[in-house]
Protein backbone atom coordinates (compact mmCIF):
# COMPACT_ATOMS: atom_id res chain seq x y z
CA UNK A 1 0.00 0.00 0.00
CA UNK A 2 1.21 3.48 -0.85
CA UNK A 3 0.77 6.11 1.84
CA UNK A 4 -1.58 8.88 0.84
CA UNK A 5 0.97 11.54 1.79
CA UNK A 6 3.25 10.35 -1.01
CA UNK A 7 0.73 11.60 -3.53
CA UNK A 8 1.58 14.95 -5.05
CA UNK A 9 -0.64 17.76 -3.76
CA UNK A 10 -1.62 16.03 -0.51
CA UNK A 11 -0.58 17.93 2.60
CA UNK A 12 -1.27 17.21 6.28
CA UNK A 13 -4.70 18.86 6.28
CA UNK A 14 -5.89 17.07 3.17
CA UNK A 15 -4.44 13.78 4.43
CA UNK A 16 -6.53 14.08 7.60
CA UNK A 17 -9.65 14.92 5.59
CA UNK A 18 -9.15 11.92 3.33
CA UNK A 19 -8.41 9.57 6.21
CA UNK A 20 -11.60 10.74 7.89
CA UNK A 21 -13.44 9.44 4.81
CA UNK A 22 -11.63 6.10 4.94
CA UNK A 23 -9.06 6.95 2.25
CA UNK A 24 -5.76 5.86 3.82
CA UNK A 25 -3.67 5.05 0.75
CA UNK A 26 -3.13 6.03 -2.85
CA UNK A 27 -4.78 2.77 -3.89
CA UNK A 28 -7.92 3.73 -1.91
CA UNK A 29 -7.98 7.11 -3.61
CA UNK A 30 -7.51 5.61 -7.08
CA UNK A 31 -10.38 3.23 -6.42
CA UNK A 32 -12.74 6.18 -5.96
CA UNK A 33 -14.18 8.30 -8.71
CA UNK A 34 -13.58 11.99 -9.09
CA UNK A 35 -17.20 12.58 -8.10
CA UNK A 36 -16.67 10.64 -4.86
CA UNK A 37 -13.55 12.66 -4.06
CA UNK A 38 -15.40 15.91 -4.69
CA UNK A 39 -17.65 15.07 -1.71
CA UNK A 40 -14.69 15.25 0.68
CA UNK A 41 -14.50 18.53 2.63
CA UNK A 42 -12.05 20.97 1.08
CA UNK A 43 -11.90 19.22 -2.31
CA UNK A 44 -13.67 20.65 -5.32
CA UNK A 45 -14.43 18.95 -8.62
CA UNK A 46 -11.30 20.23 -10.36
CA UNK A 47 -9.05 19.27 -7.49
CA UNK A 48 -10.72 15.87 -7.16
CA UNK A 49 -10.01 15.21 -10.84
CA UNK A 50 -6.36 16.21 -10.42
CA UNK A 51 -5.91 14.02 -7.34
CA UNK A 52 -7.54 11.03 -9.02
CA UNK A 53 -5.34 11.47 -12.08
CA UNK A 54 -2.23 11.84 -9.92
CA UNK A 55 -3.07 8.66 -8.00
CA UNK A 56 -3.67 6.77 -11.22
CA UNK A 57 -0.42 8.05 -12.72
CA UNK A 58 1.57 7.19 -9.59
CA UNK A 59 0.26 3.65 -9.43
CA UNK A 60 0.72 3.22 -13.17
CA UNK A 61 4.29 4.49 -12.99
CA UNK A 62 5.14 2.01 -10.25
CA UNK A 63 3.54 -0.93 -12.00
CA UNK A 64 5.13 -0.12 -15.40
CA UNK A 65 8.64 1.34 -14.95
CA UNK A 66 9.25 1.96 -18.62
CA UNK A 67 6.62 3.79 -20.65
CA UNK A 68 6.58 4.20 -24.36
CA UNK A 69 6.48 7.72 -25.59
CA UNK A 70 3.52 8.48 -27.81
CA UNK A 71 4.33 8.70 -31.49
CA UNK A 72 5.12 12.18 -32.68
CA UNK A 73 2.66 13.59 -35.19
CA UNK A 74 3.82 13.49 -38.80
CA UNK A 75 5.85 16.50 -39.84
CA UNK A 76 6.93 17.36 -36.30
CA UNK A 77 10.47 17.19 -35.09
CA UNK A 78 10.83 14.98 -32.06
CA UNK A 79 11.89 16.84 -28.95
CA UNK A 80 14.32 15.63 -26.33
CA UNK A 81 13.48 12.26 -24.87
CA UNK A 82 12.40 13.02 -21.28
CA UNK A 83 11.07 10.11 -19.20
CA UNK A 84 7.52 10.52 -17.98
CA UNK A 85 8.58 9.97 -14.36
CA UNK A 86 10.96 12.91 -14.59
CA UNK A 87 8.24 15.06 -16.16
CA UNK A 88 5.87 14.18 -13.32
CA UNK A 89 8.62 14.95 -10.79
CA UNK A 90 9.24 18.29 -12.51
CA UNK A 91 5.59 19.21 -12.21
CA UNK A 92 5.11 17.92 -8.67
CA UNK A 93 7.05 20.53 -6.65
CA UNK A 94 5.31 23.51 -8.21
CA UNK A 95 1.89 21.89 -8.00
CA UNK A 96 2.46 20.93 -4.38
CA UNK A 97 3.77 24.40 -3.60
CA UNK A 98 0.66 25.96 -5.16
CA UNK A 99 -1.55 23.58 -3.24
CA UNK A 100 0.23 24.23 0.03
CA UNK A 101 0.03 27.97 -0.59
CA UNK A 102 -3.69 27.70 -1.27
CA UNK A 103 -4.18 25.61 1.87
CA UNK A 104 -2.16 28.08 3.92
CA UNK A 105 -4.19 30.98 2.56
CA UNK A 106 -7.44 29.17 3.33
CA UNK A 107 -6.24 28.35 6.83
CA UNK A 108 -5.17 31.96 7.40
CA UNK A 109 -8.55 33.18 6.18
CA UNK A 110 -10.30 30.74 8.51
CA UNK A 111 -8.23 31.83 11.50
CA UNK A 112 -8.84 35.50 10.66
CA UNK A 113 -12.58 34.86 10.41
CA UNK A 114 -12.60 33.03 13.74
CA UNK A 115 -10.62 35.84 15.38
CA UNK A 116 -12.98 38.42 13.95
CA UNK A 117 -15.99 36.45 15.16
CA UNK A 118 -14.44 36.13 18.64
CA UNK A 119 -13.82 39.88 18.79
CA UNK A 120 -17.39 40.53 17.65
CA UNK A 121 -18.70 38.26 20.43
CA UNK A 122 -16.59 40.05 23.04
CA UNK A 123 -17.77 43.42 21.75
CA UNK A 124 -21.40 42.30 21.79
CA UNK A 125 -20.98 40.95 25.33
CA UNK A 126 -19.50 44.27 26.49
CA UNK A 127 -22.32 46.19 24.81
CA UNK A 128 -24.90 43.97 26.50
CA UNK A 129 -23.30 44.53 29.90
CA UNK A 130 -23.16 48.27 29.30
CA UNK A 131 -26.82 48.32 28.26
CA UNK A 132 -27.77 46.30 31.33
CA UNK A 133 -25.85 48.67 33.60
CA UNK A 134 -27.47 51.67 31.92
CA UNK A 135 -30.93 50.16 32.33
CA UNK A 136 -30.25 49.50 36.01
CA UNK A 137 -28.98 53.04 36.47
CA UNK A 138 -32.09 54.45 34.80
CA UNK A 139 -34.33 52.30 36.99
CA UNK A 140 -32.56 53.54 40.11
CA UNK A 141 -32.84 57.13 38.89
CA UNK A 142 -36.60 56.69 38.32
CA UNK A 143 -37.01 55.22 41.80
CA UNK A 144 -35.07 58.11 43.37
CA UNK A 145 -37.09 60.64 41.39
CA UNK A 146 -40.36 59.10 42.57
CA UNK A 147 -39.21 59.09 46.18
CA UNK A 148 -38.07 62.71 45.91
CA UNK A 149 -41.39 63.71 44.35
CA UNK A 150 -43.23 62.04 47.24
CA UNK A 151 -41.10 63.88 49.78
CA UNK A 152 -41.67 67.20 47.99
CA UNK A 153 -45.42 66.60 47.86
CA UNK A 154 -45.54 65.66 51.54
CA UNK A 155 -43.54 68.75 52.47
CA UNK A 156 -45.77 70.97 50.34
CA UNK A 157 -48.89 69.40 51.90
CA UNK A 158 -47.56 70.09 55.41
CA UNK A 159 -46.71 73.68 54.45
CA UNK A 160 -50.23 74.18 53.07
CA UNK A 161 -51.74 72.76 56.24
CA UNK A 162 -49.62 75.07 58.40
CA UNK A 163 -50.67 78.08 56.31
CA UNK A 164 -54.31 77.06 56.59
CA UNK A 165 -53.96 76.72 60.35
CA UNK A 166 -52.36 80.16 60.56
CA UNK A 167 -55.10 81.67 58.41
CA UNK A 168 -57.78 80.01 60.53
CA UNK A 169 -56.15 81.32 63.71
CA UNK A 170 -55.90 84.85 62.31
CA UNK A 171 -59.53 84.71 61.16
CA UNK A 172 -60.66 83.46 64.55
CA UNK A 173 -58.77 86.25 66.30
CA UNK A 174 -60.28 88.90 64.03
CA UNK A 175 -63.75 87.49 64.63
CA UNK A 176 -63.21 87.62 68.40
CA UNK A 177 -61.93 91.18 68.26
CA UNK A 178 -64.93 92.33 66.23
CA UNK A 179 -67.28 90.68 68.72
CA UNK A 180 -65.70 92.56 71.65
CA UNK A 181 -65.84 96.05 70.03
CA UNK A 182 -69.63 96.75 70.41
CA UNK A 183 -69.56 95.98 74.15
CA UNK A 184 -66.69 98.39 74.75
CA UNK A 185 -68.36 101.15 72.80
CA UNK A 186 -71.61 100.81 74.83
CA UNK A 187 -69.81 100.94 78.13
CA UNK A 188 -67.97 104.05 77.00
CA UNK A 189 -71.20 105.89 76.19
CA UNK A 190 -72.62 105.17 79.63
CA UNK A 191 -69.62 106.63 81.34
CA UNK A 192 -69.79 109.82 79.29
CA UNK A 193 -73.50 110.34 80.18
CA UNK A 194 -72.79 109.99 83.90
CA UNK A 195 -69.94 112.48 83.70
CA UNK A 196 -72.18 115.02 81.95
CA UNK A 197 -74.95 114.74 84.57
CA UNK A 198 -72.49 115.16 87.39
CA UNK A 199 -71.11 118.27 85.77
CA UNK A 200 -74.60 119.78 85.46
CA UNK A 201 -75.33 119.17 89.14
CA UNK A 202 -72.11 120.84 90.09
CA UNK A 203 -73.00 123.98 88.16
CA UNK A 204 -76.46 124.25 89.78
CA UNK A 205 -75.05 124.03 93.18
Amino acid sequence: MTAIRELSGVGPALEKALQAQGVASVEDLAALTAEDLAQVSGIGKARAARLHQAATDLLGARSAPARKRPAEPAGQTAGPDVPQDQADDARSPSAEADLNAALAAAEAARLAAEEKAAKAKIKARKAAKKAEALALEMAEARTKAKEKAKRVKAKARKAIEREKAKAAAILAQKTGDEAEKPAKSKSGKGKSAKSKSSKKKAKKA
